[in-house]
């Protein structure tokens, strides 16, 4: 995922407009991306209800073709890769952003992102206390009981609130379907942190609420598509609580074209086909 980062901002690949369809609640995506060797192309759907019925929010594939004949080389499961491609962007910017020392990680969300997210991010850091929070508490002792198969010395932490994870925890992801902010809008816990942010994938779907944005100096994303996508962005900038010149690529950092300015982190992911490209080219290669 480093690479394609980089990759895309060098212009190596070449991302196409997605195709991104609203029908009522739910949401259907088409994403292609061209690179040297191979391009993919990934239908998404996207139907947050799901989760009344435990079925998973998000079902898709992804199509790997050969990039000189276009001849049709792998259907992958979109939902598995998309998955642990997310974690592992999200596992980027807790590399660039979190302190190297950090040990404590807090997850809200616990579907099937926040799972990878948590399990690509103890890769990263000495994490050794993940505090967790859904509004099912039985999803959040199937979570715990998963997590641990992975990291056996892991301890897990079942929070009765949000607050409670965001106060003790250095490093903090959100990975929900929520139009509304899902952690704490006062006491400051933000200050000093790094902050992910993996859902609000549209204009009206907020994880943040508005008062974080005032201790914020930079906002890293992953694509800029972001600033058109994600309520979490769209909205503060509307407010002037931030401004787009606080809006900074990931990949200027990990280019070193940028420098770390301030004491809360906070990046914001989207996703963007380069990344489904470069999973799926990961996949094949390593099947072939």
């Amino acid at each position: 995922m480093e690479q394609a980062f980089v990759d895309t901002t060098i212009g190596v690949v070449d991302v196409p407009q997605r195709v991104h369809i609203d029908r009522g609640p739910n949401t259907l995506l088409l994403m292609p991306c061209f690179g040297p060797t191979y391009f993919s192309t990934k239908l998404v759907s996207v139907f947050p209800k799901n989760l009344q019925h435990k079925e998973p929010i998000i079902y898709g594939s992804v199509l790997l073709n050969d990039g000189e004949t276009g001849k049709p080389l792998a259907v992958m499961d979109g939902s598995k890769l998309t998955a642990m491609r997310t974690a592992a962007v999200g596992a980027v910017g807790i590399q660039y952003l979190a302190p190297e020392e950090a040990s404590t990680l807090g997850v809200v969300g616990l579907g099937i992102q926040g799972f990878h997210q948590a399990l690509f991010a103890c890769q990263q850091r000495p994490i050794n206390t993940i505090r967790i929070f859904d509004r099912s508490k039985e999803v959040m002792s199937l979570f715990s009981e998963r997590l641990t198969g992975f990291y056996p010395d892991l301890k897990v932490i079942l929070c009765n609130n949000a607050q409670e994870l965001c106060n003790d925890s250095e490093i903090i992801i959100t990975a929900t379907g929520s139009h509304h902010a899902v952690v704490p809008d006062s006491g400051g816990w933000w200050k000093g942190k790094t902050i992910i942010g993996i859902g609000s994938y549209k204009p009206d779907m907020r994880e943040f609420p508005d008062q974080i944005f005032s201790d914020i100096k930079q906002v890293f994303v992953d694509t800029p598509v972001a600033l058109e996508e994600s309520g979490d962005l769209l909205e503060p900038l509307k407010r002037g609580l931030i401004s787009e010149s606080q809006i900074i690529s990931l990949s200027d950092l990990i280019m070193d074209r940028v420098k770390l300015n301030g004491e809360t982190r906070f990046f914001k992911s989207v996703g963007m086909a380069a990344f489904d490209l470069y999973g799926a080219k990961l996949v094949f290669e390593s099947l072939s």
